[in-house]
């Protein structure tokens, strides 16, 4: 059974969370731009398990991990105006429930802006490099789409 398409008008909501979303996307890339002209010309680019630089690579390499997770995070906006798009474990069938989901997708668009900066100054200008924030920007990922399936799926 394909999932029922809904549309999803321009709601107060929704524009603040893109103004904002805009306001950050363009403050992060001015954070990036700056921190390249000062990075030297070889940083850290990988780390082992224990979250220590363990590869580098020229500082202009930051750039695909930057561009990548800023365009998913403009994807992930859009699809919430697609709501019948979004997969999760959990059955979508009530207006509060795409409601929650449409929040999700939008709160999910700001915290991959924060992959992008926390990627970026972890590795064009922390003075000792680590994938713990990283890891901890990931672990808010996660704990955003545990938190909003729980919501979601007690919304029924």
């Amino acid at each position: 059974m394909k999932p029922e398409k809904i549309k999803v008008n321009r709601t107060l909501e929704g524009t603040i969370f893109e103004l904002v979303f805009l306001v950050l996307l363009i403050a992060v890339w001015v954070f990036i731009i700056i921190a390249l002209q000062k990075a030297p010309d070889v940083v850290p680019t990988h780390f082992d398990d224990l979250g220590r630089a363990a590869s580098y690579d020229s500082k202009y390499s930051i750039l695909f991990a930057a561009i990548f997770t800023s365009v998913a995070g403009v994807i992930l906006l859009g699809t919430a105006y697609f709501p019948h798009t979004i997969n999760i474990p959990v059955k979508i069938q009530t207006p509060r429930q795409y409601a929650l989901a449409i929040r999700m997708i939008r709160v999910l668009s700001l915290v991959m802006l924060a992959l992008t900066a926390v990627i970026a100054y972890t590795s064009l200008v922390a003075v000792s490099p680590s994938a713990v924030p990283i890891l901890a920007v990931v672990g808010l990922m996660f704990a955003v789409i545990i938190v909003f399936c729980v919501l979601i799926f007690k919304a029924r």
